[in-house]
């Protein structure tokens, strides 16, 4: 079992490590994307369609990155609580409804993707079709949901091998 867990943890980081190599591609592709249209209207013209290019671009930025963002324990935290002997219980607790609010979302996103995709809709101007991005966001939203269990695998094992130390 313990062995199958860290596969699975060695699979996501593989996973998240090159989820996250796309995310910066896109990320460099809207950067000259925009450098691109700036330069152009210096000269009266444009990129056609480069607004509906970056927002499905940003899309991509963002939910291939959250993953590993979760994974690596990246995200930007408030301490609400300062005391110590109810941070396990308040840890626990806020992993809980981490996992089931992106689990619900996920499924939420997968279900829209389906019906945008039925309905054919489409961006105005480049007649992008929108489902790929709606699956996307799912997938984002999925990779939290596991990288939540895994995380707390992963920080466990660290503090058995603090304790055994």
């Amino acid at each position: 079992m313990k062995k199958t867990l860290e596969r699975i943890l060695d699979v996501l980081c593989f996973v998240a490590d090159n989820l996250s190599v796309i995310g910066g591609v896109a990320l460099i592709a809207m950067m000259v994307i925009t450098a691109s249209n700036v330069t152009l209207r210096m000269f009266n013209s444009a990129v056609l369609g480069s607004m509906e290019l970056i927002q499905y671009l940003m899309c991509v930025v963002v939910f291939l990155s959250f993953g590993k963002a979760t994974f690596i324990d990246s995200f930007t935290k408030v301490e609400i609580f300062n005391f110590r002997r109810a941070e396990p219980i308040v840890k626990s607790v806020m992993h809980v409804i981490h996992f089931a609010m992106c689990a619900v979302c996920s499924y939420y996103c997968f279900i829209q993707s389906g019906v945008t995709m039925d309905m054919g809709t489409v961006s105005q101007m480049l007649k992008i079709p929108r489902w790929p991005f709606l699956f996307l966001s799912g997938i984002g939203f999925l990779l939290i949901a596991i990288s939540i269990p895994l995380s707390i695998y992963r920080d466990c094992k660290k503090a058995k091998i603090k304790e055994s130390s």
